[in-house]
């Protein structure tokens, strides 16, 4: 029976990758759906949308009185943006209900151009405190999806604070870097995770000192029992990851949430229990409450466990006469699903069972214990002796075969346009089409003023010399206590000093940075970079500041730029995972944008985390099978993991210059500006020549 959405305020959202997701999320209970499009979506490996799918999908929601979200959360590179308008405009024609989107271009070309789109700020912007939602409140949002590291006390605190709709995960898999905030996948394999293509290389076995270990595989995330208190916390949608799941998997999640939503007081237990069962044959990983508690559950990142989705039946012991052959742990139907997972961290082989053979005897089902054969698909992966096998599906809970669904969705008749929508659309499209900022030739500057990023005001020394413009140093309470140290008088210091504000501020953190952006402006200081839409705020009402934008203030086009700079934001910082011809065009924009400053060398950050890494010891070399390294660091209740080899484009000075550029940062708060490697850096930045055992990341591979 298709469920009705009720009148209720609360929204159950779903995840939806495939159609058969679709009609199983609305089968089941959703009164709204998230879908991505073929580009621009943060699950790039979904099998996603074509416009004239989510046309009908959209107008068959409607009609049953539910919602359709795009997701449209990636990162646009400058020669995106005319598709990335054309898409726009078709979706203010489709009338979807909302736009979850991370890149403030995307913002701003809607803003200015399609402003029918209501727009939801996605998780991938990491807005974590009350600040940050009040500037997306200013800036026209009429949602924020909170970061995932919240508690519930920390919510509460930013709806008391705000009016916009809040919309939290409930359910699914957790990632463990802060969305957003992640350039894992980037590093290993060019393909960003910012960009809807991770290749998710925390779920891969690291090495601690010989010791292997799943550091940063997370467990899944389920809140069937904080509903209540996330609804009290003021949370108006509930929201499913799984893009990447199953029907199956959709419809069996959806079914048990709203199985508790709809439950009255009296029946809630009962209700509880019987979502436990249903979500129980999901065969997701070992469930946590993530961070709703307000403390970090000890479960939530288990090194010893794999984190690998499904029930562990047994492992491969015999492969004959096109089967597999395994002792099992558990009952095994005819229907099941099963993923058989090799010994190293490549990706397992999924199938449904379709044969069961108990010695020549040909089965419908098999009992724990038994000694199993399955016949492996015509296409099966390669399997070897050893394998590990995986129960991750039971009984199909939505029966609806692609073909059926497609044909349902076929039977779906579209509104016509009028005349009148149609040409107000066309001139919409060309308008945003004219705004795109022209290319021009590249001017050269005379010269590059230098950025030196120091470690403490130890760094204050570097200022002497001639080459450095500027030194930034990070604000913490190590670099306060260390200011009383220093002499202030030095009036030309305070001109050349860059404060740059730790990305994630947390709840009652942000109120102790307002007080130390006061205590420094009071001193004479004037320049801040910023790396978070909450981190505005924290300089309102000072006259006379500079505000600089962080890498992590994410700009690859043209239009990200302008709103940075609409912003309030004078200088903006490069993407460190950017590559070369995107650069190239970005500086082609001249004039019109803001200065663009790029980091020439630099720690490679990989992931900040509020989930700590447990038995490793800060500052120890986490080793991948390939050999590639990572340095763990656990500071002011974040983890940060940088890669093991420095960033560098150093050697490439002379062509950077030739695009365009003049503003270079060099990040030495590793190591120090006035330390031998700081000294090391620094010569070679003056000679142009390349460092030793340093990656160009991105730069000449490019950006995927």
């Amino acid at each position: 029976m298709t469920h009705q959405k009720t009148s209720k305020k609360t929204e159950l959202l779903a995840p939806v990758g495939s159609l058969e997701s679709f009609f199983a999320a609305l089968e089941n209970g959703a009164d709204a759906v998230y879908c991505g499009l073929k580009d621009f979506s943060a699950r790039a490996k979904a099998k996603n949308f074509t416009l004239d799918e989510v046309e009908k999908m959209t107008t068959h929601a409607h009609q049953q009185r539910r919602h359709l979200y795009i997701a449209l959360n990636t990162l646009i590179k400058e020669k995106e943006l005319p598709q990335l308008v054309g898409i726009l405009a078709d979706l203010v024609g489709i009338g979807v209900d909302g736009l979850i989107i991370q890149d403030l271009g995307v913002w701003r070309l809607a803003r200015n151009h399609f402003p029918q789109l209501p727009l939801h700020a996605s998780t991938q912007l990491a807005v974590h405190n009350a600040a940050g939602v009040k500037m997306l409140e200013q800036m026209g949002f009429t949602r924020a999806v909170l970061a995932r590291e919240l508690s519930i006390t920390e919510i509460a605190a930013i709806r008391q604070q705000s009016t916009i709709e809040l919309e939290h995960f409930v359910h699914g898999a957790l990632c463990f870097s802060i969305s957003g905030q992640c350039l894992f996948s980037s590093a290993v394999s060019s393909m960003s995770g910012n960009r809807g293509r991770c290749a998710q290389p925390c779920r891969r076995k690291y090495l601690n000192q010989e010791q292997p270990g799943y550091h940063f595989s997370t467990s899944d995330f389920s809140a069937l029992s904080q509903l209540p208190q996330l609804l009290k916390a003021g949370v108006i949608s509930l929201k499913i990851e799984g893009r990447m799941k199953s029907a199956d998997y959709v419809a069996r999640v959806v079914a048990a949430y709203r199985l508790v939503l709809d439950a009255p007081e009296s029946g809630r237990k009962q209700a509880m229990q019987e979502a436990e069962e249903q979500l129980a044959l999901s065969f997701g990983r070992q469930a946590t409450k993530g961070f709703l508690s307000g403390s970090v559950p000890a479960a939530i990142a288990d090194s010893s466990k794999q984190g690998t989705l499904g029930k562990h039946l047994g492992q491969v012991t015999s492969l004959r006469g096109g089967m597999i052959g395994f002792e099992t742990s558990d009952r095994l139907h005819v229907g099941d699903r099963i993923r058989v997972q090799p010994q190293n961290d490549q990706a397992g082989t999924g199938f449904t069972v379709r044969e069961l053979w108990i010695e020549q005897k040909k089965l419908k089902a098999v009992k724990g214990g038994d000694f199993v054969r399955v016949r492996i698909p015509d296409k099966g992966g390669f399997f070897q002796a050893g394998d590990k096998v995986f129960k991750v599906g039971g009984k199909a809970a939505f029966t609806l075969s692609p073909e059926s669904c497609r044909a349902t969705l076929a039977q779906v008749v579209v509104p016509e346009k009028s005349q009148a929508q149609k040409e107000s659309l066309g001139q919409a499209r060309q308008q945003a089409l004219a705004s795109l900022l022209p290319a021009s030739a590249p001017q050269e500057p005379s010269a590059q003023t230098l950025t030196v990023r120091g470690r403490g005001p130890q760094d204050f020394r570097i200022l002497d010399e001639s080459s450095v413009a500027s030194l930034e140093l990070q604000l913490t309470p190590e670099t306060m206590a260390g200011l009383k140290k220093v002499d202030l008088r030095r009036a030309d210091w305070q001109g050349r000093i860059i404060w740059e504000i730790p990305p994630m501020l947390f709840g009652a953190e942000w109120d102790e940075y307002r007080r130390a952006v006061g205590m420094l402006v009071g001193q004479g200081f004037r320049r801040f970079r910023l790396n978070n839409l909450g981190h505005i705020p924290l300089v309102a009402g000072l006259s006379g500041l500079t505000m600089l934008g962080g890498f992590r203030c994410y700009t690859l086009n043209s239009q990200a730029a302008l709103s940075w700079q609409e912003l309030g934001l004078t200088e903006l910082t490069a993407n460190l995972e950017d590559d070369r011809k995107n650069l190239q065009e970005l500086f082609r924009r001249g004039d019109h944008l803001p200065p663009l400053a790029v980091t020439v060398y630099s720690p490679l950050p990989v992931m900040l985390s509020r989930i700590p890494v447990r038995g490793v010891r800060p500052g120890s070399v986490l080793r991948a099978e390939g050999g590639e390294g990572y340095r763990v660091f656990q500071n002011h209740g974040l983890t940060e993991v940088l890669a093991e080899q420095d960033f560098s484009l150093l050697g490439f000075l002379a062509k950077i210059k030739g695009m365009g550029c003049g503003r270079v940062i060099v990040d030495l708060s590793h190591c120090g500006a006035m330390s031998a490697k700081g000294k090391q850096v620094l010569a070679a930045l003056a000679a142009d020549q390349s460092l030793p055992e340093t990656t160009t990341f991105n730069y000449e591979r490019g950006l995927a």
